[in-house]
């Protein structure tokens, strides 16, 4: 019985060894597949670099770095380190329309007004203008303006 289990054991070894040092040609095509798709997930489809931080502005036509050129709003819920995520607008010149880039969103919200009187929306979205810009869903407050936090620094300054 022992000799037996010992067989089998042996069996299942080489077995597993052959298995992880020869992958298969479908093993290898799947790790190529996984590889090109990584790098031409660098761009979009519209050709603007993701790992260089450009996203597809649909209100100015052209690849833009939010976090450069847009204001920035801070979501109102907190991760599990205490640290809420960024959302960025831009308003455009005549004040009838915003963009806004939702944190691990592919593409931004297109907000409209009819007058400057009014406040943004986008189905149940609204963008708020009165009192700094805050966003809300279905009347839920998700996003408020990012708040400067000013510290102190204890002691002196000295040069290096």
């Amino acid at each position: 019985m022992k000799k037996i289990l010992y067989v089998l054991l042996l069996v299942f070894f080489i077995s597993c060894d052959y298995i992880l040092k020869n992958p298969s040609n479908s093993e290898e095509e799947n790790l190529e597949f996984i590889v090109k798709s990584e790098v031409n997930d660098d761009t979009n489809e519209n050709d603007c670099d993701l790992k260089a931080g450009y996203k597809w502005s649909n209100m100015t036509k052209k690849c833009v770095r939010v976090f450069e050129l847009g204001y920035r709003l801070t979501s109102i819920e907190k991760d599990s380190l205490g640290k809420g995520k960024n959302a960025y607008f831009f308003v455009d010149e005549d004040s009838l329309v915003a963009e806004v880039f939702l944190p691990d969103s592919k593409e931004s919200i297109i907000f409209t007004r009819e007058n400057e009187d009014q406040n943004f929306k986008f189905k149940d979205f609204e963008f708020r203008t009165k009192n700094g810009y805050n966003l809300y869903y279905d009347e839920t407050l998700l996003f408020q303006p990012a708040i400067p936090v000013d510290t102190k620094i204890l002691g002196k300054d000295e040069e290096h």
